[in-house]
């Protein structure tokens, strides 16, 4: 019997030692699946949140600008309103200006108008039509012939000039108005710069 245990020995250790070999081999696969499949997940994790990443960048990007662009425009608005209330002060200035302001401001642009026929001038406004006289245009020696036309007490401050028809404006709110379509942008850099 001896002989015999000696096989059982045998088998049993041989059985041992494919038991231990294959489960080494199938620990050793399971291993490398398992660092595979870890590596899969850090792959797909590490690829969602870059994408996430470049969303959020994408986004705050987006925000930051549109919150640029709101402060900007507000800028804008405010800029605007301030422009606004400097031209209805200057206009308000203007419309209390005393008869010497009045007529230095009605010889200046009379004397600069190249006519060559006969003018109509029709003031308005209450203090342009006392300011601006039959004697004091008289006074004026124009180098074209300039009479005096009906004013319009309630109308807006200053004056039109009337050639034949065509009308040379100095009223002084559409006086303003064309200074800051024309000059408004560079008044704005020179205030706000």
């Amino acid at each position: 019997m001896d002989a015999i245990d000696k096989i059982i020995a045998e088998i049993d250790n041989k059985a041992q030692s494919e038991r231990a070999s294959r489960k080494a081999q199938e620990e050793a696969q399971i291993a490398t699946w398992y660092e595979q499949e870890v590596a899969k997940a850090k792959a797909v994790h590490e690829a969602q949140l870059a994408k996430q990443t470049k969303a959020l960048k994408q986004k705050y990007k987006q925000l930051a600008s549109r919150q640029q662009m709101e402060v900007r425009q507000e800028t804008l608005i405010q800029k605007q309103d301030y422009l606004d209330q400097l031209f209805e002060e200057a206009h308000e200035i203007m419309s209390k200006w005393d008869t010497t302001k009045i007529q230095r401001f009605a010889k200046d642009n009379l004397t600069a108008l190249a006519l060559d026929q006969k003018a109509v001038l029709l003031p308005s406004g209450a203090s342009v039509i006392a300011a601006l006289t039959p004697d004091y245009l008289a006074s004026l020696n124009l180098p074209y012939p300039l009479e005096l036309g009906t004013g319009k007490e309630a109308g807006t401050p200053g004056f039109v000039v009337d050639v034949s028809g065509v009308q040379y404006n100095f009223l002084y709110r559409d006086l303003l108005q064309e200074v800051r379509n024309q000059d408004g942008n560079e008044l704005t850099k020179k205030l706000f710069s």
